[in-house]
């Protein structure tokens, strides 16, 4: 018996299950499109997008005066789950605190304020709905 039969473990079936896959990604690219397009519209200056370091990901990194907003995006097909917000669980608040202050520390910012935002898009009957909650949670 493999390793994955052992287990009981099949990658390409687990990432299905969880409705995972290119379907997906398109969802959640354009959902950051939308976001940032949302963003910019307020006045915001986009500094990054996918922002990636070894602590993982910010969706979106703006600034709007002077202060810096690290943006997770949630988009969703339907409300059926919940809002994009809720699904901002304490451990993904951890990894977005810890990406952001890899990204402060590489900027050499010292003296910002910054700010922990949730943008939700979603649709609602054909409608496209997006959210912005400021100050979503704190570090």
């Amino acid at each position: 018996m493999t390793g994955e039969a052992a287990s009981g473990c099949n990658p390409a079936r687990r990432t299905a299950d969880r409705g995972m896959g290119a379907g997906r990604a398109q969802l959640g690219r354009t959902g950051e499109a939308i976001a940032a397009r949302h963003l910019r519209e307020r006045g915001y200056r986009i500094l990054a997008l996918n922002y990636r370091c070894r602590y993982g990901e910010v969706d979106i990194i703006a600034r709007r005066g002077s202060t810096l907003a690290f943006v997770e995006v949630k988009t969703r097909r339907s409300a059926r789950y919940g809002s994009g917000a809720e699904a901002v669980s304490a451990r993904k608040q951890g990894q977005i605190i810890r990406t952001a202050t890899h990204y402060l520390q590489e900027k050499a910012w010292t003296e910002c304020e910054c700010r922990f935002d949730v943008v939700s898009v979603g649709w609602q009957n054909g409608a496209r709905m997006i959210e912005h909650l400021e100050a979503a949670f704190t570090a």
